[in-house]
């Protein structure tokens, strides 16, 4: 990966915003309309509900967050981009789902999930970056969206068929935390739906921001109670971008 950078559209004070961001911002991030992210000659577009965050509303998936962001970035940085070409990939509690769009633009076969309630969002940021169900002369790869909210009544079951598909890869970006309101999704929910999604030789990513050294502790309990690897990923190993304290990423695998 030889170039970066974000660039948020959307309104400040009354005036129309559309600016690129010289560094991680997350405030920023949040009050955008619309994100784009360019990495080298690709470029993802996702739009935003950052008036609908509250969890009256669509909740934290209504904006992608900064561990998001890492996660795509670490994607293209990782592997050359071939590597993706057919991988069947599946993205947890995507929000807008940028990572998983980032997959399918460079091949892959993607499912994006999130709560019910995001999924009008993901299936609109599909469309918007020219992706179907099957390939296009300007996408080789594929998305659709689903629903899945681990911790749910029949969640386990929504897994089972999931996994039926045999993801490769599994992502997942700030899955793990303790919202405005107070609320935090269970985490051995969360790392029991990872590893349902699995297959013998299926990886799993994630990525979080550190807010709560409570939550990243219950993370790494039950991630190794159900991996046999749990790795954080080398601050070194990042992209340039997003070499900072407060994000780290995880590569678990059964």
């Amino acid at each position: 990966m030889s170039s970066f950078k974000l660039q948020i559209k959307g309104w400040e004070d009354g005036e129309r915003v559309d600016k690129i961001l010289e560094k991680p911002d997350r405030w920023q991030l949040h009050s955008a309309d619309q994100v784009i992210m360019h990495i080298d000659d690709m470029q993802v577009v996702i739009n935003q509900k950052p008036h609908e965050v509250t969890a009256k509303k669509l909740g934290v998936g209504a904006c992608a967050w900064e561990g998001e962001m890492l996660l795509a970035a670490y994607l293209m940085s990782a592997v050359p981009a071939h590597r993706y070409t057919g991988m069947r990939v599946l993205e947890l509690g995507s929000g807008p789902g940028l990572a998983g769009l980032l997959a399918a633009k460079l091949g892959a076969r993607v499912v994006i999930t999130d709560k019910a309630v995001v999924v009008p969002l993901i299936s609109e940021n599909i469309a918007l970056n020219g992706i179907g169900h099957t390939p296009t002369p300007s996408c080789s790869g594929t998305a659709e969206a689903e629903a899945l909210e681990w911790g749910a009544p029949g969640y386990e079951d929504v897994v089972r068929t999931l996994a039926s598909r045999k993801p490769e890869l599994v992502l997942a970006a700030d899955c793990c935390y303790i919202d405005q309101d107070g609320e935090s999704p269970s985490t051995p929910h969360f790392i029991a739906a990872c590893r349902g999604l699995c297959g013998p030789d299926t990886r799993v990513l994630v990525s979080f921001e550190l807010r709560s050294n409570a939550v990243k502790e219950t993370f790494l309990a039950e991630a190794a109670k159900a991996f046999t690897q749990v790795r954080r990923v080398p601050v070194s190993s990042l992209p340039k971008c997003y070499r900072v304290e407060y994000i780290e990423l995880y590569e678990l695998k059964p």
